[in-house]
């Protein structure tokens, strides 16, 4: 396709291989003022977080799983987008797309959060009500029905737990091993801590030809193993933590919309911070319009799977018509959390899909990033939409419910824990690209090699080399 006449200027970026590794470096070492204003805000609200979390178990405690429903939304949307986000860099490197270069270290550096997600899930494991309720008699026995088939007690907790606790190990092995020639070529120029941190992390690092083999092989093998093991761990939480806590609530699709959710909100935050290093970052010499114009496609495509998972669900209840399906529909969709719902899928589905439509605002670095933070919001509302109302549907070890409870709304402590999670993800994010440069040098100076800008009759056309 010609350049001349189907792109603009900056569709694809030429950056001079001696110079990349110079710039990234310093934009890493150095940290400019706004940077240093968003640490301290986020910082700030990860201290209000702290503080909510020691009001609400100082009211009430770690018995009763209802006061903590707010607390399960924000640990779901926030592990919902940071343990996708390395997904993205993983699954284009195993299908080796050349646009997704600039994007690689920006999904991977999620993976530092994998520690983060730990500490928030360990209340969460000690809040959730056991399978079996003990305070009923020997000769009345109430479960919680769940995907363990009423297995002993504490089987959830521990397959949950240990769950969340891979996909962080996994993430942050992720991020260590792609970031390792780049810590490697850094630490010449590093000093103090830095220094220290890079000896320790990518000492061994010589790249020579058989360390390289071994790279790429770990990669491709650590990324589809975090395909797989993410997946799974999406369908226990969102069971577990969801379905479960509703009585008699059945659905084979729920889990498809939780990870699609996941998909489309880690793709749309990845965009947003895209445009925000391009724009405003001084990386527009190295970030072209071709990742936006690529991942758009992706972000367009998890929309509309959103929405017809969405409908999926919402058509066999809404045929089924039994007392427990027209409660759950008037609980989750249309009742309780109606306004919540509507929002939800303005955001999750009508507007990405209104603003990726058109081809030109597809082809912009503005366009997918405006549709992503739609998708952002989208998939906040769906969390507090599905675990809010989850926590406080009543008696979990009942049959159905067989009355439509109210909607909850927030507290000062849970307002605080919202914003807290949420400040503490982006807290730790920013204090990693410190550290960790936040393009991948060694994925851009590939990419070089194996792309330049030709001429064909009349034509220019971008020429990209094979290497398998």
């Amino acid at each position: 396709m010609a350049e001349s006449a189907h792109h603009s200027s900056d569709m694809w970026v030429f950056p001079r291989s001696a110079e990349v590794t110079e710039f990234v470096t310093r934009k890493t070492f150095t940290r400019p003022g706004p940077v240093t204003l968003a640490m301290a805000l986020t910082g700030v609200l990860l201290v209000l977080g702290i503080i909510g979390f020691v009001m609400k178990a100082a009211q009430h405690g770690f018995d009763d799983h209802t006061p903590w429903g707010y607390y399960a939304a924000m640990f779901s949307f926030v592990f919902m987008v940071t343990s996708t986000g390395p997904l993205a860099a993983a699954a284009f490197r195993i299908t080796k797309s050349h646009w997704r270069r600039p994007l690689s270290r920006v999904s991977e550096i999620f993976g530092i959060l994998g520690i983060f997600n730990i500490l928030l899930f360990i209340p969460l494991a000690i809040v959730l009500p056991t399978l079996n309720n003990p305070d009923v008699g020997h000769h009345e026995l109430a479960l919680r029905r769940s995907i363990w088939f009423e297995g002993p007690i504490g089987s959830p907790l521990w397959w949950d737990l240990f769950g969340v606790i891979f996909v962080g190990i996994n993430a942050l092995a992720l991020l260590w091993l792609s970031a390792v020639p780049d810590m490697a070529e850094a630490y010449e120029k590093a000093t103090g801590f830095r220094r220290s941190l890079y000896g320790m992390l990518a000492g061994f690092w010589k790249g020579t030809k058989r360390q390289w083999l071994i790279h790429k092989a770990g990669m491709a093998l650590l990324g589809a193993w975090y395909f797989m093991l993410l997946i799974f761990v999406h369908f226990i939480i969102s069971s577990d933590y969801g379905q479960s806590m509703i009585p008699g609530w059945k659905d084979a699709i729920f889990p498809v919309v939780y990870s699609l959710s996941g998909f489309q909100s880690a793709l749309g935050l990845i965009l947003i911070i895209m445009f925000i290093l391009r724009r405003f970052g001084g990386y527009q010499e190295y970030i072209g319009i071709s990742p936006f114009w690529s991942a758009s496609k992706l972000l367009l495509a998890f929309s509309l799977l959103w929405c017809y998972h969405m409908f999926s669900f919402g058509i066999t209840y809404w045929y089924g018509r039994t007392e427990l399906e027209q409660n759950v529909l008037k609980y989750l969709l249309f009742g309780s959390y109606g306004g919540v719902f509507a929002g939800n899928f303005f955001f999750s589905f009508v507007m990405p899909f209104l603003v990726l439509l058109w081809n030109p605002v597809r082809k912009s670095d503005w366009g997918p990033a405006l549709a992503g933070a739609s998708a952002l919001i989208g998939a906040f509302l769906f969390n507090i939409r599905i675990f809010v109302g989850s926590f406080n549907a009543g008696n979990v070890y009942g049959e159905f419910i067989t009355e439509v409870p109210p909607p909850v709304y927030p507290g000062l402590s849970d307002i605080l824990i919202v914003i807290g999670g949420i400040g503490g993800a982006a807290f730790i994010y920013l204090l990693a690209t410190r550290i960790i440069p936040i393009i991948s040098l060694w994925e851009i100076k590939e990419g070089l090699l194996y792309q330049k800008v030709d001429t064909f009759i009349r034509g220019r056309y971008l020429v990209l080399a094979k290497p398998e």
